[in-house]
């Protein structure tokens, strides 16, 4: 079965850059800014360089890589399976923790608000080829100490669909695991929410990302740990030199979570890119930053852990043609790379922005570029000889009329929606362009779809713990 996929780097290489990752972590180590995990690594084994850097030695690292899961599954909010983690599975989630959101015929994007959040949970749930949810929005109308578990709040409220999540705070990310478990007491054992862990590069575990990988590991739900790199500015300007460094830090993080909870499960992610050096802006679909995307991955399958990144998504500001080819060849990428969750669908201008409208575009691009990922089968069947050989005989000059390929063309074919994309004839052609074409289906889901709201008798549970998050800064709780 021919498959599609990318082999950037050989065998000798993976190994030089292992090799690398642990001299700096033997030598320089990791700066982890919170005492308290310090010394739990220091009596773990780490070694101390100063007062915050922590030297982790090479039998310290290898040991934690034999007990990491190589994969685990993920579930859905009432615990039905929807993917085994670690096999290449392609799910792809919205870009998270976009700060704005950009309104169909807007030029300049606004902040979000709660009921934002939940039209982009709704949308999201109705859209089959964007698998998971992602805290996409942070809503400006929530005060700061709560946000994180607010929105998390309203995807368990509306969708049934697998989260991707994080939290900003040390002390709400306890509430958060409390709002899972309301909803089902197995919320660990069956996970069906991934919170990120982002490391502050070069080499700097920050104090709240370092104590929720802690608590992460420690209820042994899944951490996405995400190095990122930005070529010349935070990492070197080169790409290996950049590998190098992302490699440390990701294993800096596995570490840590063996040695709290030996099996906790964890993802090799990433959200790499380059500092583009005339505007100082980060561009995340930089061919440099696919290319370094990709080489992760390998060292991912070299650890043979499930691997994340941040593709299918735009650095530009409009939902234009470089919007379109920049999240169209990013999610191809990311799908022959075999990554097992992508971030990115929906977001744009820097990771900064979120625009339903180009969800929608990229829920279409999402089900093109994993078609092709998909590969073609070649069995006898598929190989036609025998009607080959029966159009050539009957002299026909067409397959169209024969059994075999009314059988096989929706098997074969991958069809878009084509009151998105348009693959009519300009007689057929109704004159509108995608944008506006994906507009109106964004109208018509918020106005028609029901969403998989959660059971009243669970939403009670859930809304008692919504409650207490809210009396933490004596406020009446927003409900959506």
């Amino acid at each position: 079965m021919p498959l599609p996929e990318v082999s950037i780097l050989t065998k000798e290489e993976k190994e030089l850059i292992h090799s690398k990752a642990l001299e700096l972590l033997g030598e320089v180590g990791m700066r982890i800014r919170d005492p308290e995990i310090v010394k739990f690594l220091l009596d773990a084994g780490c070694k101390s360089k100063d007062e915050k850097r922590v030297i982790f030695p090479e039998s310290l690292v290898e040991e934690s890589l034999k007990t990491v899961p190589k994969k685990f599954t993920l579930y859905n909010r009432e615990g039905e399976v929807v993917a085994n983690l670690g096999e290449g599975t392609r799910i792809f989630a919205p870009g998270s923790a976009a700060i704005k959101i950009l309104d169909f015929g807007a030029k300049e994007p606004r902040l979000p608000l709660l009921y934002d959040l939940k039209n982009l949970v709704i949308l999201v749930d109705s859209l089959k080829n964007i698998e998971a949810q992602s805290t996409a929005l942070v809503p400006d109308d929530v005060p700061n100490a709560i946000k994180d578990a607010v929105r998390l709040y309203v995807i368990l409220k509306y969708s049934n669909k697998p989260i991707v999540t994080g939290a900003f705070t040390i002390e709400n990310l306890t509430l958060m695991f409390e709002m899972m478990k309301a909803i089902r007491e197995d919320y660990a054992e069956k996970p069906w929410a991934i919170f990120d862990v982002t490391i502050s590069s070069p080499l700097t575990w920050s104090e709240i990302t370092v104590r929720n990988l802690y608590d992460l590991s420690r209820e042994g739900i899944p951490a996405e740990i995400i190095s990122m790199p930005q070529m010349s500015a935070t990492s070197p300007a080169t790409i290996a030199g950049s590998l190098v460094l992302h490699h440390t830090e990701i294993l800096s993080g596995i570490t840590i979570s063996q040695l709290i909870n030996p099996g906790a499960p964890v993802i090799y992610g990433g959200s790499t890119a380059i500092l583009q050096p005339n505007f100082a802006l980060p561009l995340i679909t930089a061919p440099e930053s696919i290319l370094l995307a990709w080489s992760y991955r390998e060292m991912a399958r070299y650890l043979g852990v499930p691997a994340h990144t941040y593709l299918g998504l735009s650095d530009n500001k409009v939902i234009d043609y470089q919007a379109g080819a920049q999240s169209m060849y990013s999610a191809l990428a990311a799908v022959v790379g075999g990554f097992d969750i992508i971030s990115g669908p929906g977001m744009m201008e820097n990771e900064l922005v979120q625009s339903l409208e180009k969800l929608v575009l990229d829920n279409e691009a999402a089900g093109m570029v994993k078609r092709v990922s998909q590969g073609y089968q070649m069995g006898e069947e598929q190989l036609a000889v025998d009607i080959i050989k029966k159009v050539a005989e009957l002299d026909k000059h067409e397959f169209l009329s024969q059994k075999h390929t009314r059988k096989n063309i929706r098997k074969e074919f991958y069809f878009p929606d084509q009151n998105i994309w348009d693959v009519s004839s300009r007689d057929r052609w109704d004159g509108q362009d995608s944008l506006h074409r994906a507009h109106t289906m964004v109208e018509k889901i918020l106005k028609e779809y029901e969403p998989h709201v959660l059971p009243s008798d669970k939403l009670e549970k859930l809304n008692s713990v919504y409650e207490k998050l809210w009396n933490k800064i004596s406020e009446k709780p927003k409900y959506v």
